[in-house]
């Protein structure tokens, strides 16, 4: 009499061949509902990191609210006083596109008693 106690190698394969592809398939369906979009939140982050380091420019430098309590800056202007990362140029590039820059943009820095903030202006 054969007693046959346990699966074959062959059977074994077999198994982890099915719950593979069936991992894959169900991985796949599920990632399309995790869509994210990491150049806008590159983005997002740029941004407040520069009205953060705006603000921070706009409390050292009172003398840019000599005519009122806003100050217009571009981003520019800001790299190339060094306040923001750029190239040595002052170029600020955008995450969404590589062959965009984001030096164009304005930044309203605001200065209201004794706290100052800042915004890019769209």
């Amino acid at each position: 009499m054969n007693n046959k106690k346990g699966y074959t190698a062959v059977e074994l394969v077999i198994v982890i061949a099915v719950f593979t592809v069936g991992y894959f398939v169900t991985a796949n369906l599920l990632s399309r509902d995790f869509d994210v979009d990491y150049e806008q939140d590159l983005y997002d982050l740029k941004i407040a990191a520069i009205e953060e380091q705006a603000a921070i420019y706009g409390e050292a430098h009172t003398e840019i609210f000599a005519e009122g309590n806003d100050a217009y800056m571009t981003v520019e202007e800001l790299a190339l006083e060094n306040v923001i990362i750029s190239t040595s140029e002052g170029v600020v590039a955008d995450p969404r596109n590589s062959e965009e820059t984001l030096n164009d943009l304005r930044v309203k820095i605001t200065s209201n008693d004794d706290e100052v903030t800042a915004e890019v202006l769209a």
